[in-house]
């Protein structure tokens, strides 16, 4: 026998699994509008965007001058709002290959890579109790400084500037470096990074560029 209640409650069910199935439908719609490669727009000589894939990972990729950086994760999209992650990010980007004291009158810092290119023009501020000294590596990826005890080194690459790095050295005499930059450099990561979707558009930040832009899909 089919009680009062057992009759209410199929009734009930009766209406709520179809405004369910109907907003799963919705929402999943959504997503698979969101899916696709969105170009930046508007940057001269500059190719980069986002390519959302229905399985709702996505790369990142930009290109300028023949220099390339990658980047890739998982998205999300809620109330318009597209939120990418990415894995978390290794502590360092810089690899200590030696420190130690050497008689002479500099602090030296060098540094090496595969590519010749990316060892020019990084940015060394060396902290000691006189105050911050700032200079930049010659090409072949090597800067000088007068010799004195050192608390810490802030290192910036001129090509991966969102990856900055500080030194704190163990024995303050120490006053020769050498580093090597790590494999993942160039990678971008992301953590929390958001852009307004409104199809075909994205609109928003860019991973490395300043100010705000808008993304167009590839049709």
């Amino acid at each position: 026998m089919i009680t009062q209640y057992t009759y209410r409650m199929k009734k009930r069910f009766s209406i709520i699994i179809p405004v369910l199935l109907v907003a799963f439908s919705l929402c999943a719609q959504q997503n698979n509008d969101a899916a696709g490669t969105y170009f930046l727009q508007d940057v001269k000589d500059t190719n980069s965007g986002f390519t959302l894939k229905p399985n709702y990972t996505f790369t990142f990729f930009y290109t300028k001058d023949q220099f390339t950086r990658t980047g890739s994760g998982r998205w999300t999209l809620d109330n318009n709002i597209i939120t990418f992650n990415s894995r978390l990010k290794p502590a360092r980007d810089f690899k200590l290959l030696s420190s130690r004291r050497v008689n002479d009158n500099f602090v030296t810092i060098a540094f090496t890579d595969d590519n010749p290119l990316y060892i020019k023009d990084i940015e060394c501020t060396l902290y000691t109790a006189r105050g911050r000294q700032k200079k930049f590596t010659n090409a072949e990826g090597i800067v000088q400084f007068t010799k004195q005890e050192i608390d810490s080194v802030k290192i910036i690459s001129s090509f991966f500037p969102d990856h900055p790095f500080t030194y704190i050295p163990l024995n303050k005499i120490q006053n020769n470096f050498v580093f090597e930059l790590e494999k993942w450099i160039s990678e971008v990561f992301f953590s929390d990074f958001t852009l307004q979707f409104s199809n075909p558009h994205l609109s928003g930040r860019h991973p490395l560029l300043p100010g705000q832009f808008r993304y167009t899909k590839d049709n």
